[in-house]
């Protein structure tokens, strides 16, 4: 699958890294663009053309964490629709179930998930293996960004992790954040107090919300009627945890018959096999570099009935089994990079 992104994502990184001082067209012709596609909100980029902006960035602005900075002049464009229904919903608990249930409206770089563990939010971000440490840092600053403005009080997270090392200093992050912030740290995210969701949105607007909405949920039903791969993609991701879906199952949730999402996933250069396997191995390694989760958790989330069957699929996939895979950096380091 083609990782991509929509064009108001790398819109807002243009126009921040323009007042940054670098020349508009220059950074339109590094990534083969213009205003035209540029503005076409229909239009999706391949996310090498954000990696080529950050790593342009970096080198001519010498800062090393760009997606750091950006996250922290959060302009609520970069999310497009999401952004403007997060910011009219009634609180963060709200928002984080609208993301969750939108995202793929958000390109395909990754999933966010949450779960409340003891007195806490654990908050994690599961990027593709290909994003950069910039790219993460993105979104997980955005986040807290939004938050502060978006809340009428003075809470800060308990904690934040990165899976990369630090990029420049610590107190940075830490001056940010107003928390210990955790760099090599075993999953990307935030942890934050419950409470801390509860408060009432500043933009928080229920009319405006159900408007805004219903628009996100026909662009949704236009992707399920496109057929659109980020669909049925989602479909399999949320499904496995709780059975593998079947051809006829997917192509009922897009309103096709099954010779329809057969040809449509042929088009595509793929067959409902194929993609299964990609988006669980995939899947697999995210979770392998990116979280503490234990491997029968991944196992069942991923869909096997049983530990054994996954490790079998995973050494199939890589040659090694799913723990050795973890425990060696040389192997996830060489994996990020195909």
């Amino acid at each position: 699958m083609v990782i991509h992104l929509p064009s108001y994502s790398i819109k807002s990184l243009v126009n921040f890294l323009r007042g940054e001082g670098l020349q508009r067209q220059t950074l339109l012709e590094l990534i083969e663009t213009n205003e035209v596609e540029l503005n076409d909100s229909q239009f999706q980029y391949s996310f090498l053309a954000y990696e080529k902006l950050i790593a342009y960035a970096c080198d001519q602005l010498n800062t090393a964490n760009i997606g750091f900075a950006h996250g922290k002049a959060f302009e609520l464009s970069c999310w497009g629709l999401l952004g403007h229904i997060v910011v009219a919903s009634k609180n963060l608990w709200d928002a984080l179930n609208y993301q969750n249930k939108y995202q793929c409206l958000l390109g395909n770089t990754g999933q966010a998930y949450y779960a409340v563990e003891e007195n806490r939010v654990v908050m994690r971000w599961l990027s593709d293996q290909h994003c950069s440490a910039n790219a993460i840092e993105h979104v997980i600053t955005a986040w807290t960004a939004f938050a502060f403005a978006a809340v009428q009080n003075d809470d800060k997270p308990l904690s934040v992790h990165f899976t990369h090392a630090c990029l420049t200093t610590e107190s940075d992050y830490t001056d940010f954040f107003g928390c210990k912030v955790f760099f090599n740290a075993n999953f990307n995210g935030i942890i934050i107090k419950p409470s801390s969701l509860e408060s009432r949105l500043v933009g928080y607007n229920e009319e405006v919300l159900n408007v805004l909405c219903c628009h996100a949920e026909n662009l949704l039903a236009e992707k399920r009627f496109s057929g659109s791969l980020d669909i049925v993609v989602q479909y399999i991701v949320e499904t496995l945890p709780d059975h593998v879906p079947d051809l006829t199952e997917i192509a009922n949730h897009l309103g096709f018959s099954g010779q329809q999402l057969q040809r449509k996933l042929k088009n595509d250069k793929t067959n409902l096999t194929s993609l299964l396997e990609e988006v669980r191995n995939k899947t697999a390694i995210a979770y392998l570099t990116q979280t503490d989760h234990k491997i029968l958790y991944i196992s069942t989330v991923l869909g096997y009935s049983e530990q054994s069957a996954f490790q079998r699929a995973f050494k199939r996939w890589h040659g090694v089994t799913p723990q050795n895979f973890r425990l060696n950096p040389k192997l996830k380091l060489e994996q990020a990079s195909n």
